[in-house]
C-alpha cells in the first residue's frame, strides 16, 4: 500500500473534519478574493492582547489542516487565500485575535509579496524562517482594485 494512502487511512475523525472545513474555508477565501478589494481583506487590525484567546494546540492543528488542504486539496490557493482561511477557521472555533500580516521583498530581481497569520505572537501556517525574509507592510489600502 502506498505511503500516502496509508497516511490518509490513519487520520482520525477530528483531523478529517478539520481537513474538510479547511478545504471549504479555502474555497470561500478564493471566492472572496475574486469579489473584494485585496486591501479590504487584509488590512491589519491593531493587536489587542486582551482579545487573544483560545487553545494554542488547536490553533496549530487548524492552521496545519489549511496548509495540508492547500497543498493536496481541490485548489492551490495563493498565500492570502490561505491566510484568510486560517483566520476564518480560527474564528469559527472560538480562537480570537488572529491577524493577517503582509510583507514584501525583492528576490532574484523580482518584487514579491506574501501573507501569513500571527496569533498570540506565533506564526501559524508558515515557517518563521520564510517570514523573516519579508519586510512587513502596515497599510494595504493602496492595493484596492479600481
Amino acid at each position: 500500500m502506498p505511503s500516502r494512502l496509508r497516511k490518509l487511512l490513519s487520520v482520525d475523525a477530528r483531523s478529517w473534519r478539520d481537513l474538510i472545513q479547511a478545504q471549504l474555508a479555502l474555497v470561500r477565501s478564493e471566492w472572496r478574493l475574486k469579489r473584494q478589494p485585496i486591501g479590504a481583506l487584509a488590512i491589519r487590525k491593531p493587536a489587542d492582547p486582551d482579545q487573544v484567546s483560545g487553545d494554542p494546540v488547536r490553533a496549530r492543528e487548524l492552521a496545519l489542516a489549511v496548509t495540508r488542504a492547500a497543498a493536496h486539496g481541490l485548489v492551490r490557493p495563493y498565500c492570502l487565500a490561505q491566510a484568510l482561511a486560517i483566520r476564518a477557521l480560527l474564528d469559527a472555533h472560538g480562537i480570537r485575535g488572529a491577524i493577517i500580516r503582509v510583507g514584501v521583498r525583492r528576490h532574484a530581481g523580482e518584487f514579491q509579496a506574501h501573507a501569513w497569520v500571527t496569533w498570540a505572537g506565533e506564526i501559524l501556517g508558515d515557517r518563521p524562517a520564510h517570514i523573516a525574509t519579508f519586510t512587513e507592510v502596515d497599510d494595504l489600502r493602496v492595493l484596492r482594485r479600481t
